[in-house]
């Protein structure tokens, strides 16, 4: 634990946690979700939980607090990252045995921060903003929309289009998805902007970054900065959005997940 969650420990607040478990106990390790701006871990449980657990995996997935069913909207505008690590690490606890830690966007950021204070068993990112590289993400913002990007420096939530989220899924659930998208931290806006210095994994523990080169938020050369600190190269998918666990072919990058995790992993 750093020094300053010594001296000003976040407010522990009641957390949501969706969980599916296999049929019967098969020893393999699991896995925790950690989701992405605005959303809650019900953007996981629309496919990604369900078929992890399928194929043996107990999953798990977290809302941060201010987000989806966890307490803390009231005190959202001022929340920091240090918030959402400590609700990662809280959901932790509550697992029987180590988990894999599996984090999207603004959740992988959450998730490197975690791997830096908590020897989990291995961490994947995907779509992740990356370490010290949230300008990168702000410039496509700014470029790509203006307004939206002046609205989230001025303190508004970010809001997050259909047309960045998605490229192959439908425009109606594209719309119904876009719009469950909720308010975020502006603190943690600004946070994602900063440079941030990069830890490595306590432990030593095995990092897999994922994402796509047609992501509209996240540029390819942000996922290799990231996957070159962690010693690694991205494991690309074309022609995914940003949200990869809800496009319709949401099956492609979890199954490479979850056949890394078994080799990763010992059970």
């Amino acid at each position: 634990m750093r020094p300053l969650d010594w001296a000003l420990p976040p407010v522990p607040v009641r957390r949501e946690m969706i969980s599916r478990l296999p049929d019967e106990p098969t020893g393999k390790p699991p896995l925790l979700f950690v989701h992405g701006l605005g959303q809650g871990a019900w953007v996981f449980d629309e496919h990604w939980l369900p078929y992890a657990a399928e194929r043996g995996f107990p999953a798990h997935a977290v809302s941060l607090r201010g987000h989806g069913g966890s307490a803390g909207r009231e005190r959202l505008r001022r929340t920091l990252l240090r918030d959402y690590v400590h609700d990662v690490m809280q959901a932790i606890v509550s697992l029987p045995t180590r988990p894999v830690l599996v984090g999207h966007s603004l959740g992988a950021v959450v998730v490197q921060q975690v791997l830096a204070r908590y020897p989990a068993r291995a961490g994947v990112l995907v779509a992740p903003v990356g370490i010290g590289h949230g300008f990168d993400t702000a410039a496509k913002l700014l470029a790509d929309r203006p307004g939206d990007f002046l609205h989230g420096v001025l303190g508004g939530s970010l809001p997050l289009r259909p047309g960045q989220l998605f490229r192959e899924l439908d425009a109606a659930a594209a719309r119904r998805y876009a719009a469950r998208t909720g308010r975020e931290s502006p603190l943690v806006q600004y946070q994602l902007m900063l440079p941030r210095r990069p830890e490595p994994p306590r432990g030593g523990a095995p990092v897999l970054v994922v994402g796509s080169p047609h992501d509209r938020l996240i540029s390819v050369r942000t996922l290799r900065r990231t996957a070159r600190f962690y010693g690694t190269e991205p494991v690309l998918f074309p022609g995914f959005g940003h949200a990869l666990m809800l496009e319709p072919r949401w099956r492609e990058p979890l199954d490479a997940i979850l056949d890394w995790v078994e080799r990763q992993v010992a059970v």
